[in-house]
C-alpha cells in the first residue's frame, strides 16, 4: 500500500512539487533525514518561540475585548472554520463554537482508534500480531463500551442500551472505513514507533495535550492527530499522523498540517519535524515539513480564534467578511449573504451550489 503512488494523485495538487513537500517513496513515515527542517534544540527553541508568540498575540486581543468571551477553545475544526469564512464561524454561536456531540460521523475516527488500540493490546506479545478484521475488531470494541463511561465509548453504551441499532450500524460502518484505510496507508505490521493518540485507557487521560497560554486562562489550545511517529524528545525527532478516510484539496490539506503542526508544539514544548495527512480511499500520504513559517502560519491561525470570538462580542454573522467557498452550500446564514448567493449563482454552478459538469 505504500508504493506506487502518482504525484499527481487527488492529494497532492496536481503537481510533484505540490505546496505539500518531503514526498518520497518511503514517504514520511520512514527514512527520516537527521536533517530536518528542525533539530536538536532548535525544536525545543521554535515552540518556545511560538509558545511566547501566540501567548503574547492571545494576551493582546483579549485586552481589547468589551467584555469577557468566556472560555475558548482552539482545536483544529475551530482553526480551520475559522480560516475558511470568519463570517460563518462567528455566526455559529456557542452551539455552533463547542463540540457538536457524537454522532456516526463525529465518532468515527474515535472508535477506529480505540479500537485498534484493543486489538493492539491483547496481541502485545512476541512475534507477528495478525491484522485486524476491521469491523469484527470496532465491533469487539463497541461491545465492551461499558454503561457510564466518559466519551465515546459512554456514547456507544447509551445508543446500546437504547437499542439504537441503526445509529451503531453506521457508526461501526465509518470506524471499520477508518480502521482499514489507517492500516492500508500505514502497513501492517504498524512501524514499530508509532503511538496512537487521542485514545482513553486505563490510568491515563482521554483528552489530547493541551496548552494554555499564560496570562489568559479562559483559553486552551489541543491537537487533534491521530498518531504520532517516533519518540517525543528535545531531538524533535518525531512526526505527527492525521488519517482521513477520504481525500481532499491541498488547501484543506496544508491547513490542516499547519494547524496540527502548531498546536503540537504549543502543547509539547517541542516541535514535531512533520506532519503527515493520509488518505484511506487512495492510500496516498502527503507529508508537510515543519519548519518557523509553518509554526507561525499555524499561530497565527490559533490566534485567528481567538480574535474571531472576541469580534463575536459586538457583531456575529456580518457578510462584510464573508468568504465564499463550496461551505456556503451548507452555511446556515447563506440566504442572507450577497457574496455567498453570489458565489452560489455563478454561471458555473447548478442549483445549491453545485458545480455544472461538462
Amino acid at each position: 500500500p505504500l508504493t506506487g503512488r502518482d504525484p499527481a494523485g487527488p492529494l497532492t495538487g496536481r503537481d510533484p512539487a505540490g505546496p505539500l513537500t518531503g514526498r518520497d517513496p518511503a514517504g514520511p513515515l520512514t527514512g527520516r533525514d537527521p536533517a530536518g527542517p528542525l533539530t536538536g534544540r532548535d525544536a525545543v527553541g521554535a515552540a518556545d518561540r511560538l509558545r511566547r508568540a501566540v501567548a503574547a498575540d492571545i494576551a493582546g486581543v483579549l485586552a481589547g475585548a468589551p467584555a469577557t468571551p468566556g472560555r475558548i477553545h482552539v482545536g483544529w475544526v475551530a482553526a480551520l472554520d475559522a480560516a475558511a469564512c470568519p463570517a460563518r464561524y462567528r455566526g455559529g454561536g456557542e452551539e455552533g463554537w463547542g463540540f457538536p456531540g457524537w454522532s456516526p460521523g463525529t465518532a468515527a475516527g474515535a472508535i477506529g482508534r480505540s479500537a485498534l488500540d484493543r486489538h493492539l493490546a491483547e496481541h502485545d506479545r512476541p512475534g507477528p500480531a495478525p491484522p485486524p478484521l476491521p469491523l469484527e475488531a470496532v465491533r469487539a470494541w463497541m461491545r465492551s463500551a461499558a454503561t457510564g463511561a466518559e466519551g465515546v465509548a459512554g456514547w456507544v453504551a447509551e445508543r446500546r442500551r437504547d437499542g439504537d441499532a441503526a445509529t451503531l450500524a453506521a457508526a461501526a460502518a465509518g470506524a471499520a472505513r477508518w480502521l482499514a484505510g489507517f492500516v492500508r496507508v500505514l502497513g501492517w505490521p504498524l512501524p514499530h514507533d508509532l503511538a496512537l493518540l487521542n485514545v482513553p485507557r486505563p490510568g491515563q487521560p482521554a483528552a489530547p495535550a493541551t496548552w494554555r497560554p499564560p496570562g489568559s486562562p479562559g483559553v486552551t489550545v489541543a491537537g487533534g492527530a491521530d498518531a504520532r511517529l517516533g519518540r517525543v524528545s528535545g531531538a524533535g525527532r518525531f512526526s505527527l499522523v492525521v488519517h482521513r478516510p477520504t481525500g481532499g484539496d491541498d488547501g484543506g490539506i496544508r491547513r490542516r498540517a499547519t494547524v496540527e503542526a502548531a498546536a503540537g508544539a504549543l502543547a509539547r514544548g517541542i516541535a514535531p519535524e512533520a506532519v503527515a495527512v493520509t488518505a484511506g480511499d487512495t492510500g496516498e500520504r502527503v507529508r508537510l515539513d515543519v519548519d518557523g513559517g509553518v509554526l507561525a502560519e499555524g499561530g497565527r491561525m490559533v490566534v485567528e480564534v481567538v480574535r474571531q470570538r472576541v469580534v463575536a462580542l459586538d457583531r456575529g454573522f456580518d457578510p462584510g467578511d464573508a468568504t465564499p467557498s463550496p461551505g456556503c452550500r451548507r452555511c446556515d446564514h447563506r440566504d442572507r449573504c450577497a457574496p455567498g448567493r453570489a458565489w452560489l449563482a455563478g454561471a458555473a454552478r447548478g442549483p445549491g451550489g453545485l458545480p455544472v459538469l461538462p
